[in-house]
């Protein structure tokens, strides 16, 4: 039981810190979409960086979190890896993006972590999405004169 409040405790950390970051991000790109509002191709290409680069920071984030539980002997990974950071890393792009290969899964308090990050990340490229679909829909919809 102890391990399982261990688990989600880690699990709303990361959430609030994901989330948290997400925001941060999207409402600069907002904010550079309008400031350069009259040149379309600048602001999308550094907002869909902008947001890339955040998913990449959510997963590392993710991955030095997993990696911790295992090196403390919260969980561990079981399959096809080398117990490298790119291991770490590899398994958490499949989590967060649901793909979910399967070459490595989880045992232990980690697979609530894991199970987590997929719910996470769910929601945040969704958001992402979203935001983008949005403010390419205000930027490039015909003037109305």
């Amino acid at each position: 039981m102890k391990e399982l409040i261990v688990a989600l405790s880690i699990s709303a950390l990361l959430i609030a810190v994901c989330l948290y970051l997400h925001f941060k991000a999207l409402r600069a790109g907002a904010l550079m979409i309008a400031k350069w509002e009259h040149n379309v191709r600048r602001p999308m290409l550094l907002v869909m960086t902008l947001i890339f680069v955040t998913h990449l920071l959510e997963i590392i984030l993710f991955a030095i979190t997993i990696w911790a539980m295992v090196k403390t002997g919260n969980g561990d990974l079981v399959g096809a890896h080398t117990s490298t950071m790119a291991d770490y890393f590899y398994f958490s792009i499949g989590s967060y993006t649901t793909l979910g290969i399967g070459d490595i899964t989880p045992e232990g308090p980690i697979r609530v972590v894991v199970g987590i990050e997929a719910l996470t990340g769910l929601l945040l490229i969704a958001w992402s999405a979203s935001f983008t679909y949005l403010t390419m829909e205000r930027i490039w919809a015909p003037e109305k004169r």
